[in-house]
């Protein structure tokens, strides 16, 4: 493992900004003609890593990045796996084959979420007053963004133009230019927002939100990216949580870790069309992929796109050397945004955009 870098020169926000078995249910297609299976990548609330066989259940690798978890991300092609350890402040990277963690990056300020840039260029890590750009070639901090409130969720449009960022403190969407590592406008969407998720043509852009008072419901949003205006929204209970979009645009996933719920929202209709009771903190789509994945503590839970119960894949208890004894409790999942191809390879979705980008 290679020996961590204190970084607090381009990150100084504090100053600049004050599977032991599974239950496997009936078979599936997905949109892609490959035979391969995505991999989803499970992380654990204290820092633990499992990479899982989504056909079959089987954990294919395991790490260890030594603290709390609050956000993930993953390159393109799944090699690497970006784990924040938000509460100390590292961003720990690890390859997904063998489990090693490669290196980390100490910021010596809190971290929460996470989003990889589709074309695998950037990763925006989110912070105490701003945003941290990292350049994940070489591993290092190449910006900081000021943004409005307090970042929490982020997502980037799919022509790798846009970081969308949650900010908890003022109620609103910050579009910040990749380009040029500026916010450029800002968008009120009221309460305290919390996760994001763009639907996969870039069009539409999910905001779960939580509101002030133990009974006052939360709220999902959705922002025309176009014109960058709220389009619609609805209640949906208490909280906030995390959101996946299916791969056709037509159906978007909240999680609500206070009711122990699951929301199914009509995107069309702005509607709750189902509602399900699992307890699950964080939800993920593959690309090109029907079924739902949720993290459920010690599993990983898997539906169909009936709703119903495909899989539930249990996660291996930590048996790591050099670490002490703890249980796997899923939090966090998260996916590749390359998809499988027939030739078995994969292939990033923004390769086959025309759009260019800036390097920051």
């Amino acid at each position: 493992m290679a020996k961590p870098r204190l970084v607090a020169a381009v990150l100084a926000l504090s100053a600049a900004f004050a599977a032991t078995g599974v239950h496997q249910g009936h078979e599936y297609t997905t949109t892609s003609t490959a035979s391969l299976s995505p991999r989803a990548f499970v992380v654990g609330k204290t820092g633990l890593v499992q990479v899982v066989d989504t056909r079959s259940g089987a954990v294919l690798a395991r790490a260890d990045t030594g603290g709390r978890a609050t956000g993930v991300a993953v390159s393109p092609d799944g090699q690497h796996l970006y784990v924040i350890n938000g509460w100390t402040g590292a961003i720990t990277v690890v390859d997904t084959t063998t489990g090693a963690v490669l290196d980390r990056i100490f910021t010596q300020v809190q971290l929460s979420h996470a989003a990889m840039r589709p074309d695998g260029k950037r990763l925006y890590v989110s912070a105490s007053g701003g945003i941290a750009v990292v350049d994940p070639e070489n591993f290092r901090l190449v910006a900081a963004v000021k943004v409005n409130g307090q970042p929490q969720g982020l997502a980037v449009h799919p022509n790798n133009q846009v970081l969308y960022v949650a900010n908890a403190q003022d109620g609103t969407v910050g579009l910040v230019d990749t380009a040029t590592a500026f916010q450029t406008s800002a968008v009120q969407v009221g309460g305290l927002p919390q996760f994001l998720a763009i639907s996969p043509d870039g069009k539409r852009l999910y905001v779960s939100s939580m509101r002030l008072g133990e009974k006052t419901p939360g709220t999902v949003s959705v922002l025309d990216t176009t014109t960058n205006q709220v389009v619609g929204s609805l209640s949906v209970g208490r909280g906030a949580g995390s959101l996946a979009v299916t791969p056709d645009g037509a159906t978007v996933y909240l999680t609500l870790p206070k009711e122990s719920s699951v929301v199914i929202i009509d995107a069309t209709t702005m509607t709750v069309r189902d509602r399900l009771h699992i307890d699950s903190p964080s939800v993920a789509i593959a690309p090109g992929d029907p079924r739902v994945f949720l993290a459920t503590g010690a599993t990983t839970t898997v539906l169909d796109s009936s709703h119903a119960v495909l899989a539930t894949y249990w996660m291996k208890s930590n048996e790591l050397e050099e670490t002490r004894s703890r249980q796997f409790d899923a939090t966090m999942i998260t996916f590749a945004s390359g998809q499988p191809t027939a030739t078995g390879s994969r292939i990033s979705s923004s390769q086959s955009s025309k759009s260019s980008t800036g390097s920051s």
